[in-house]
């Protein structure tokens, strides 16, 4: 087993199931004919707030900025995204979800959770303390997986100041 799963203190044989287990919900999701892949739901989603940056939308997807193009031109040319230049800086580009993108997005949203629903159903049949247990689990997860961008970000951020100086840390 690897010594990140080692360090983590975590069962290492526990670990390896749990990514199983992500990986056949992530295919029992892809299955669900919903109109959009799961990439392109996730970025309508996250764009569902506001006009977002490409390169920030690619640092939060983990993508390439061209894969994240790519996938927004899919969407764009579908009427679900629009581009718009930010007034304070005519190099930034903001993709904006559009009303077909909000229909389309509040649709797969209904459809991923059917498929899911009975899932967490059984499974938090289960389990002591039922649905809140299960899904406060996911929630734990979400903000792990949250403070894992920020760290990401910050560590992003840092070096391209270090850059920016020539390399010299302060």
């Amino acid at each position: 087993m690897s010594e990140s799963n080692q360090l983590s203190g975590l069962p290492a044989e526990r670990v390896v199931d749990a990514v199983q287990v992500l990986v056949r919900l992530r295919r029992t999701l892809e299955r669900v004919e919903t109109g959009l892949s799961l990439p392109q739901y996730q970025l309508l989603s996250m764009v569902r707030g506001g006009g977002e940056r490409s390169a920030r939308l690619a640092d939060k997807l983990a993508v390439r900025k061209p894969t994240l193009t790519a996938a927004a031109d899919a969407l764009v040319a579908a009427g679900f995204l629009e581009r718009e230049a930010d007034p304070g800086d005519r190099r930034v580009v903001r993709v904006r979800i559009t009303e077909a993108g909000l229909a389309a997005l509040r649709s797969a949203e209904e459809q991923l959770a059917a498929a899911v629903a009975p899932l967490l159903a059984d499974a938090s049949g289960h389990l002591e303390g039922g649905a809140e247990a299960l899904l406060g689990c996911f929630d734990a997860m979400s903000g792990a997986l949250d403070r894992r961008f920020a760290e990401h970000r910050a560590r992003v951020l840092a070096a391209a100041e270090v850059a920016e100086r020539g390399g010299r840390a302060e």
